[in-house]
């Protein structure tokens, strides 16, 4: 069975991994981006692509968004919030924190998935898969946290797991399943070179999560791409 799927942030790193990815299975992928198509430019000719210009700081891009892509797919399976920055100096103690910076890093990193997710919830509900996967982070765990500063990120991944759980509680009854996801430290422009892994490959873990079968009531919604629980 073939998916709808909508990725965020799909232009380069994890969201690009997946794009390719899910179009590699044979599913319609609707990807979108911030400002550039950058890695998207190779593969913008796919006939089950669709591409449009988001960026979800700003409510009326994702409305704007929304009112496009709603008249051109009937429904979305899978809903991959990807979309996010990593604007932290980690030189920097709590004495020397950028504020603006901080307040820009939560506007993207946990606002703007509850953007994302205030117009395209409906669309999720009339899907057959009825999945939402928000890509989270370990640094977003409070009972496991180990670092002495990036403030801003680790606060940003913390308040969208909330906003998973919360949601996961509002959408049980209309069948919708969501996860939170820590996809590892990957060798992006974020993760840097050093990283653990290549993006492929969290987007292939992220991939076979996607295709379980959930059930709805499992308030375990919190683990990394291997499917290994983490604890909030």
């Amino acid at each position: 069975m073939s998916y709808i799927v909508l990725i965020t942030g799909a232009s380069k790193g994890l969201g690009y991994s997946l794009t390719e990815l899910y179009l590699s299975k044979g599913d319609y992928v609707i990807a979108t981006y911030r400002k550039n198509l950058e890695n998207l430019e190779k593969i913008k000719d796919n006939p089950n692509l669709l591409l449009y210009k988001m960026d979800v700081t700003y409510e009326n891009s994702v409305k704007d968004a929304f009112e496009f892509i709603k008249g051109k797919v009937p429904h979305i399976d899978i809903l991959i919030n990807n979309a996010a920055v990593y604007l932290e100096d980690k030189t920097k103690t709590i004495e020397n924190v950028d504020i603006e910076k901080a307040i820009k890093t939560l506007n993207i990193n946990s606002i703007g998935p509850l953007r994302v997710l205030k117009y395209f919830l409906s669309l999720v509900e009339r899907g057959n898969k009825k999945l939402i996967i928000n890509v989270s982070s370990e640094a977003g765990s409070i009972s496991n946290c180990w670092r002495d500063r990036e403030y801003a990120y680790c606060m940003s991944k913390s308040a969208l797991n909330m906003l998973s759980a919360i949601l996961q509680n509002y959408s049980r009854n209309k069948g919708i399943k969501v996860l939170a996801i820590h996809p590892g430290w990957m060798r992006t422009d974020m993760g840097g070179p050093n990283a653990d892994i290549p993006p492929e490959e969290a987007a292939e873990g992220i991939y076979n999560l996607s295709m379980k079968e959930w059930d709805i009531n499992d308030k375990n919604i919190y683990m990394d791409y291997k499917g290994n629980l983490i604890t909030w």
